[in-house]
């Protein structure tokens, strides 16, 4: 019997389970800030495209425990377009928080929504907002491609007939399955470990990473909002120029500006070396998973007197991506041998465990160049773009709890690097001022200025 394309994958159970077992349901967000008047109906011809592809799934539950669940077809969201009143320039980050605000529903409604308002000074602003556990960032621009050229992809990896009608013995098979790849990893996982213990040769492939510097405390912060967010937008040209004098990238640049901020207030100390947090693409054309993307970890030194030489970043980018695609990570990798065993605890027992790990203490995405469908929405004209992906209805509590320090997004279009920085540190980079100083002060550093949304 071939596989059955439409249960879950593992990243895609990551995220539905972030909903259901921990209350913290994750949304992907992007935002498009155009000179140009709006124009309804291009938008809704748009969204009435994006209805009929990969961003307008359900989730159907299995109904025998252990199987994995499956995408099935929905309905596109009413209206098609949420228009709102016209909103000042200096407005858009409060007005984009609004539409983050309504909840979505990947089981029983619509994963995503597509919002737009025209500025007073005459251009429009479009949002766009989708679970990220129906989409990842490179799912995001090809439905939005699709969408724009018109291409017939479908909904699922598998949109045949047959791969809706499900039986109570497919969920049955696909359990038996489950469990017994569940035992296969955690007997594979004890014998690596057991390798391991007896020479130090045979230990797991990687070198180990750094882990966490634990938070030094300090006092709460009144001022403290869950989540202070800022844009910054810089001219593109200069970023490059700025990452080349230093003999780096866009992409070390990024994860250099984002570290020299936790190091700038406290959260992170010159002389060590932090893990860095970066989503690696591996979608190919056609491919209708709602996931996927890797992950790499990069470890980068904090040095005491940056900025000075972005090459050993780029080289701890390389070595990061080296291991992350490394074919042979599934046999040395011991989270991943656990993973099928792990997706079988009950949920309150993953719930504790999830919450007692700390977050990433820097997380950076590089979405690089859009492409021109996706930042002009199939217009004449290009947008400046921006995205980000936040825990929807955090609280500053729950921050605090989860250590976590920064994540940040940099997307380059109309001639702009747009850096989107989200703070989870709601006492070092409590709100809005503090995070946009703190960006000023770091950019000042590489000879960049910012101009903020």
């Amino acid at each position: 019997m071939p596989p059955d394309l439409n249960r879950l994958t593992a990243a895609e159970e990551t995220f539905v389970l972030a909903d259901r077992a921990l209350g913290m349901p994750i949304d992907n967000q992007m935002l498009w800030r155009f000179d140009s008047p709006l124009d309804r109906a291009r938008l809704e011809t748009v969204a009435r495209a994006l209805g009929e592809g990969p961003l307008t799934r359900r989730l159907s539950r299995a109904k025998v425990p252990f199987a994995r669940d499956r995408w099935m077809a929905a309905e596109p969201p009413r209206p098609l377009v949420s228009f709102g009143e016209p909103i000042d320039g200096s407005d858009i980050l409060q007005w984009a928080q609004r539409c983050i605000d309504a909840p979505l529903d990947f089981e029983s409604g619509c994963a995503w929504r597509i919002s737009a308002a025209p500025l007073r000074d005459g251009g429009h602003v479009v949002s766009l907002v989708a679970s990220h556990a129906v989409v990842d960032g490179s799912g995001f621009y090809a439905a939005v491609i699709t969408a724009v050229t018109g291409a017939a992809t479908g909904r699922l990896p598998d949109d045949s007939p047959t791969a809706a009608r499900v039986s109570k013995w497919a969920d049955a098979r696909d359990a038996v399955l489950q469990i017994v790849s569940a035992v296969r990893g955690l007997v594979a996982a004890i014998r690596t470990v057991w390798r391991s213990r007896r020479s130090p040769d045979a230990r797991s492939s990687g070198e180990r990473m750094p882990q966490p510097e634990p938070a030094a405390q300090i006092a709460p912060t009144a001022r403290a909002v869950a989540g202070a967010w800022v844009v910054a937008e810089f001219d593109e040209e200069r970023w490059v120029n700025a990452a080349k004098t230093f003999g780096g990238s866009s992409n070390s640049l990024l994860i250099a500006l984002s570290v020299g901020l936790l190091e700038s207030v406290g959260r992170i100390t010159a002389g060590t070396t932090i893990p860095v947090s970066m989503p690696v693409a591996e979608r190919a054309p056609g491919d209708r998973r709602a996931i996927a993307t890797i992950g790499a970890t990069v470890a980068v030194p904090v040095a005491a007197d940056r900025p000075t030489d972005l090459q050993p970043i780029r080289v701890a980018v390389r070595d990061a991506l080296t291991r992350a695609t490394d074919p042979e990570r599934d046999h040395t990798d011991i989270l991943r041998m656990l993973t099928p065993t792990i997706r079988l605890l009950p949920h309150a027992l993953l719930r504790r465990i999830a919450l007692s790990q700390p977050v990433s203490v820097c997380t950076c995405s590089n979405v690089g160049e859009l492409p021109s469908e996706v930042s002009t929405l199939g217009g004449d004209v290009a947008a400046r773009t921006t995205a980000r992906m936040l825990v929807r209805g955090a609280d500053v509590q729950q921050l605090r709890t989860a250590r976590g320090g920064i994540t940040a997004w940099l997307t380059t279009s109309d001639g702009a690097a747009t850096l989107s920085v989200l703070s989870m540190d709601p006492d070092r980079l409590p709100d809005t001022d503090s995070l946009q100083q703190a960006v000023i002060d770091e950019a000042a550093k590489w000879s960049l200025q910012p101009r903020f949304w």
